[in-house]
């Protein structure tokens, strides 16, 4: 079990000013910021966080002890590529602050701050043990607080097991310690994901609907196109033409308006890439497999779509159809 001031998808616990031992801004700017969290020990392993270089921290980590902190792998790469963060330094605020330098003691994968479809972002951990000598002098009373944290659990048991135990545990604590938003950590992420989720049942159901119409169409169409050439189509077998051919022959006009229709689509997510691009996560809007299976799935249901105006065509009575005309 752990604390955390926020969690990874929720925005995590906010961010700060930094200066880090050896780096120069390429900019020129003499300010950098990060996202930082304010962690207890064990919160890593809860969570899930795996380690890279390093350690996590422990109960060691106090007040009395050399000042620490935890980086993740993006913030390592960003600040001190091609090497091993361990061992390196940063301090609070900008520069010319007369803070106390923090010592990287470990190094752990990027988690998600916003949404599982953003990129990772420069992060590191503190101790909340260490917080306010973390800050030296620009420290206050304001700087430790208990105002709202989140406490993280990793367990076997059923989530509604979970929630019993911890409420009677801070119960046990604090009588008068409220605890809310009690959540998985796969509800938070789906609450996250709400607005996407939302958006992507509305473009599936524009796209559902422009499926349909595409198909009515081109059933409306050939059924059309059949009708006005009966006589084409009854002199065609009177001269010996088969009625398989008859089929062969309304089915390509389908294909031939899917073809069409295949191209200008084509077109129009080419257009309206950047768009369609910001509704994607780690997938190409240019995709070849997507767009070949589409185009193919595009033909299909033209072929579905044409084959009954197509076997129509061809139950024509030529004899029939020509006495008629």
């Amino acid at each position: 079990m752990g604390l955390t001031d926020g969690l990874p998808i929720s925005g995590g616990g906010g961010s700060a000013n930094f200066v880090a031992e050896g780096y120069v801004n390429p900019r020129g700017s003499e300010v950098t910021v990060a996202a930082r969290s304010q962690v207890t020990a064990d919160y890593f392993k809860a969570i899930g966080i795996p380690l890279i270089h390093g350690r996590y921290f422990n109960e060691s980590d106090d007040t009395n002890s050399q000042l620490v902190v935890i980086v993740n792998r993006e913030f390592a790469e960003d600040y001190w590529p091609r090497q091993n963060p361990i061992g390196k330094r940063i301090r609070l605020g900008r520069r010319g602050k007369a803070t106390p330098w923090l010592t990287v003691v470990g190094e752990v994968a990027d988690a998600k701050l916003y949404s599982p479809d953003t990129d990772a972002v420069e992060q590191f951990y503190q101790p909340v043990a260490q917080l306010e000598k973390d800050r030296g002098p620009m420290a206050s009373p304001g700087t430790v607080h208990g105002f709202y944290n989140y406490i993280v659990m990793r367990s076997a048991l059923p989530p509604e097991q979970m929630e019993n135990l911890l409420r009677a545990i801070v119960r046990s604590m604090d009588g008068q310690l409220p605890l809310t938003q009690v959540e998985t950590m796969q509800q938070v992420v789906g609450e996250s994901e709400a607005p996407s989720r939302f958006n992507t049942i509305i473009l599936s159901s524009f796209a559902f609907a422009a499926v349909l119409l595409a198909a009515i169409g081109i059933y409306s169409i050939t059924s059309f196109s059949v009708a006005s050439r009966v006589q084409e189509m009854a002199i065609r077998m009177a001269l010996g033409s088969r009625r398989s051919g008859i089929v062969r022959l309304v089915l390509a006009s389908g294909l031939k308006l899917a073809a069409v229709g295949c191209i200008l689509g084509l077109a129009g997510a080419a257009a309206a890439s950047k768009l369609l691009r910001s509704f994607l996560f780690e997938v190409s809007p240019f995709d070849p497999l997507v767009m070949a299976l589409t185009a193919i799935a595009v033909l299909g249901l033209a072929v579905a779509a044409s084959t009954l105006p197509a076997l129509r065509a061809a139950s024509i009575d030529p004899v029939q159809a020509l006495r008629g005309e």
